[in-house]
């Protein structure tokens, strides 16, 4: 866990790439989030910009999933790209023959505005 603090920590922003269980977040991901906001007051999050994108087979992709870990966010002091939101849905043509994701343009600038943000947020 210390390890995974001190990276976090050195990072210059964090991106979550989630799936949704249940309409929310896996509970490994809840688990490494409340890991590494422990001791209170001592939490790896704090001012981090964060990112949240996922894929899920659902119709509404991982909006729910996405809504719960914002809130999340919020409570750990991380400023999140609001705009654009993805909710990728799982299905077949998401992927090409070759694995590449056929929603590469979109996703691209989706990537894109998250590097903005991050810059545009990152203290260092």
């Amino acid at each position: 866990m210390l390890r995974f603090k001190s990276e976090i920590k050195a990072a210059h922003g964090v991106l979550f790439v989630t799936p949704e269980y249940n309409r929310s977040v896996p509970g490994v991901l809840k688990n490494a989030i409340d890991h590494a906001s422990r001791p209170y007051g001592q939490s790896a999050f704090g001012g981090k910009p964060a990112g949240v994108i996922g894929v899920s087979v659902g119709a509404i992709g991982t909006s729910l999933a996405q809504q719960h870990l914002r809130n999340i966010l919020t409570y750990l002091d991380m400023p999140t790209l609001g705009q654009p939101e993805a909710f990728l849905q799982g299905k077949d043509g998401l992927f090409d023959a070759s694995g590449d994701i056929g929603k590469e343009a979109f996703v691209q600038s989706w990537m894109d505005a998250y590097v903005a943000w991050v810059k545009r947020h990152a203290t260092g």
